[in-house]
């Protein structure tokens, strides 16, 4: 779907409830705070108005809620939290002065001669 088709959409939603409100676009944009030719571009579908006039629009309609549906809040991916303000995520490791020094495996022979 083009830009151009989405704003016809939208513009036509926008008509049908401003219609089930029972408003004349006068009467919507004096409600909202915006000019009558905002309300006609945006019915229309003619050109694209501001997301400032749109949420106007929607508050004079009631409708504000409906930005939950537009776009819901998204969930928080944990790897966002470790990558916050573009850090790369680094591999915890002891310090080479931390780590101790072992002695090597060495295999006990009483265990083993106990098995035979």
């Amino acid at each position: 779907m083009s830009n151009q088709a989405i704003l016809v959409m939208l513009g036509e939603r926008f008509l049908q409830a401003r219609l089930n409100e029972g408003l004349e676009q006068i009467e919507l944009a004096e409600k909202a705070g915006v000019n009558v030719s905002t309300v006609q571009s945006l019915e229309n579908g003619k050109r694209s108005v501001g997301l400032e006039k749109i949420i106007a629009i929607l508050r004079a309609l009631d409708k504000l809620h409906e930005l939950d549906n537009f776009m819901p809040k998204p969930p928080v991916r944990s790897a966002s939290l470790l990558t916050n303000k573009n850090q790369v995520r680094k591999r915890v490791s002891k310090r080479k002065e931390d780590k101790q020094d072992t002695e090597p495996f060495q295999w006990n022979k009483s265990i083993a001669a106990s098995g035979d």
